[in-house]
């Protein structure tokens, strides 16, 4: 087979159109372009044709990858099911999961500590429900303990639950004492906080 005609794609002029034999074959990317270095009148076989398909798949599947990671910091798990629901197999979602792990945008460790240090800042919550964000997000058990016990410690969920407490009574100081609370324990549940730790701050602020 050879190369018969090369032509920037209109859609997107940093793709090229191959021909073969007079008939459109296959486009590629820039990189793709040169690394095979592909011209007007080379000869290729079925094998090396082969060749530059996949690695134009591959190409694309780590391009995607990256694109999607671009928007926003991401776990693993978030990357996979995203390249999954794209349609890639196994092999080619490995291959761009390494790539990004190769230029250092991937890393759950990581991702877990941002996640943690975000909610902190913007909108607290208690370990059990910073817990379920983190699973949520994919971010396995092992980096979860890790990270958790990196950002709270007792004092500080003391002092969050305090503060979203003081808050929440604002709210409801009207109320009867009882139901002050049920409400405030309630919320502070909701909120991820331990049991013990919702009881104490209750019973401080509610005599």
């Amino acid at each position: 087979m050879i190369i018969t005609k090369i032509e920037r794609q209109k859609k997107n002029s940093i793709r090229r159109s191959i021909f073969l034999d007079g008939s459109f074959a296959f486009g590629v990317s820039e990189d793709i372009f040169v690394r095979f270095a592909l011209f007007d009148g080379k000869e290729i076989d079925e094998n090396e044709k082969i060749e530059i398909e996949n690695a134009e798949l591959e190409h694309s599947v780590k391009s995607l990858a990256l694109k999607f990671r671009s928007y926003r910091p991401r776990s693993k798990k978030e990357i996979v099911e995203y390249l999954h629901k794209k349609g890639f197999d196994e092999p080619l979602i490995s291959k761009a999961v390494e790539y990004l792990e190769f230029l250092k945008l991937l890393d759950d460790e990581e991702f877990a500590r941002m996640v943690c240090r975000d909610k902190l800042h913007l909108k607290p919550v208690g370990k059990q429900v910073m817990k379920q964000i983190l699973l949520k997000k994919g971010v396995n058990s092992s980096i979860i303990q890790k990270t958790l016990s990196e950002f709270y410690s007792a004092e500080l969920e003391n002092e969050l639950a305090m503060k979203e407490a003081s808050k929440k009574m604002k709210r409801i100081a009207s109320l009867p004492p009882l139901t002050i609370k049920r409400r405030l324990y309630e919320h502070l549940m909701r909120r991820g906080y331990e049991s013990s730790t919702c009881r104490t701050i209750v019973n401080q602020l509610v005599k």
